[in-house]
């Protein structure tokens, strides 16, 4: 029966995070570079003064028929910018099957794979610790729909995989811990059945995201110091060490850029850079805590912090001990406390959005903050406020869903500015013109949901300021106008005018991110 529960949990959760996936109406503009670097043909460029149809935008953003299951393509355009591959190799893996469509569906559906395994690696994960059954319900169902397990779930990027390389990681380490005294006297057992398996999650879950280090080398450090201390075995931590050190070198050399990403590459020397500013830890950890309590807890974490308060205190006063808190937790407690600080110092500060460079540790945090009270709970033998626990934390899971609304990455307003384009695309007197700034054209795909609603666009550099020569542009009764931010705007708006029949009303529609579309009569 406890099983079934189990799955009826982790079906409600997959339904949830499809049914805000059927939301989901626009794109985040990292979501549109996960398409454009996974499937790319020749390369999205920007022509001055031609029109590019429909298809060619496409093909940027879809896998061309022929052209799928490229990784070594992939693999090239990631080391051109700052990621490193496998998160790519397996999107690109699912849009090979359906080559020449743009969907959001791709995405996805790739992130719920990655939740199941995560799901089933966190079920596996309480199972080694003796979580009890209450706790591991009550875990995976404010982990598994909350607002922003769904949110990431959401989002085309690599962080729902990477949360699935943190929990196996985790579990990884909780079984060696727990089998430790098992395969003492078998050195070779030890690392064939319990350090192997932590150098492939820690291989591969490198060359899914970067920010994996953080954890790896957290709960690492404390598994080493457990192994020398406690154990007192210098040869184990030292083949347990130099094990993992072998893990991160096999990936370094299977895919050489990583080097230049970390220590040269733009995001690395400002992770670096922000690393090593002191004075901005208390800002930023308080930064990340704030989103924790905001989206994670809907505002309700000072109260899960007092409950875990008064009932220490209640345990005090009553003489009563809190249970004794097992290794295996301080270990896992010190590789997600690492995770959320380091990451804390190296994140983009990008509001909310920064929000998902925690995501993946978000379920451990839950497991931790729930066992502890749980226990605490327990000791005092008062059912009455166990559930009072579980009713607040589920009050505030809906009221995350229902009155905060939290679920990020949605993009509703996306709807009218697809439906506009669309019309304006049937309108045979109107023309698409994308003004793009030359120092910054690739940003153009920031733009590529609304570009690919019209057959065909007409662009050009806002730098130039020769006089516009198309026949369907300067004869064009309207003009739907996609303009970038850009010192010289104003001038090239003159020369669209003067160039063109439309008499100069300028009338701002929407504005979004370093563009401001206009409709010009």
């Amino acid at each position: 029966m406890k099983k079934y529960a189990i799955y009826i949990i982790l079906l409600i959760s997959i339904l949830v995070s499809v049914f805000y996936g059927f939301r989901k109406m626009g794109f985040h503009e990292d979501e549109y570079y996960t398409y454009f670097s996974s499937n790319r043909s020749l390369g999205l460029y920007q022509p001055d003064r031609e029109w590019q149809d429909r298809q060619t935008v496409l093909d940027e953003f879809s896998v061309k028929k022929g052209e799928g299951f490229n990784y070594g393509l992939v693999k090239l355009v990631q080391s051109w910018d700052v990621h490193p591959p496998v998160y790519y190799y397996i999107f690109h893996t699912l849009c090979s099957f359906t080559p020449g469509s743009f969907t959001k569906w791709s995405g996805i559906i790739t992130n719920l794979i990655a939740f199941v395994i995560a799901f089933i690696a966190m079920i596996a994960l309480m199972k080694a610790l003796e979580v009890p059954f209450e706790v591991q319900a009550l875990t995976l169902l404010f982990w598994g729909i909350n607002t922003q397990t769904v949110s990431c779930n959401l989002l085309i990027r690599m962080y729902a995989w990477l949360g699935a390389a943190i929990i196996l990681c985790a579990y990884a380490h909780i079984k060696l811990m727990k089998d430790y005294d098992e395969y003492s006297s078998d050195l070779k057992k030890l690392w064939v059945r319990r350090i192997l398996p932590i150098m492939a999650i820690s291989y591969i879950g490198f060359l899914i995201q970067y920010f994996y280090i953080f954890f790896f080398v957290s709960i690492g450090a404390a598994l080493t110091f457990w192994i020398l201390f406690k154990k007192k075995d210098v040869k184990k931590a030292a083949v347990y060490v130099i094990s993992c050190a072998v893990s991160l070198m096999l990936a370094v050399i299977t895919y050489p850029a990583s080097v230049h990403h970390l220590f040269g590459g733009y995001r690395g020397t400002g992770a670096a850079g922000s690393f090593f500013d002191i004075k901005n830890t208390g800002m930023r950890v308080s930064f990340f805590i704030g989103l924790v309590n905001n989206f994670v807890f809907s505002g309700g974490l000072i109260i899960v912090a007092i409950m875990l308060i008064l009932g220490i205190m209640t345990l005090l006063v009553s003489n009563k001990k809190h249970k004794k808190v097992s290794a295996e937790i301080i270990v896992l407690t010190a590789g997600t406390v690492g995770y959320f600080l380091l990451t804390s110092k190296c994140a983009l500060l990008v509001g909310s959005a920064s929000g998902r460079y925690e995501m993946p540790i978000y379920g451990l945090i839950i497991l931790l903050l729930f066992f502890d009270l749980y226990y605490v709970i327990d000791s005092i033998g008062n059912k009455a406020y166990l559930i009072a626990m579980a009713a607040a934390l589920l009050f505030f899971l809906a009221k995350g869903h229902f009155i905060d609304k939290n679920v990020l990455f949605l993009y509703p307003e996306d709807v009218e500015k697809m439906a506009y384009a669309s019309e304006e695309n049937a309108d045979k007197n109107s023309v698409a013109v994308v003004m793009f700034n030359p120092a910054t054209a690739h940003n153009v795909w920031r733009l590529t949901d609304e570009l690919l609603c019209y057959d065909k666009v007409f662009y050009m550099d806002e730098e130039n300021t020769d006089k516009i020569v198309d026949k369907d542009v300067i004869n064009a009764d309207k003009i739907v106008l996609y303009a970038a931010d850009d010192d010289l705007q104003k001038e090239a708006f003159d020369n669209l005018t003067a160039s063109c029949k439309v008499s100069g009303d300028f009338k701002q529609l929407f504005t979004e991110d370093m563009w401001t579309t206009y409709e010009v009569r």
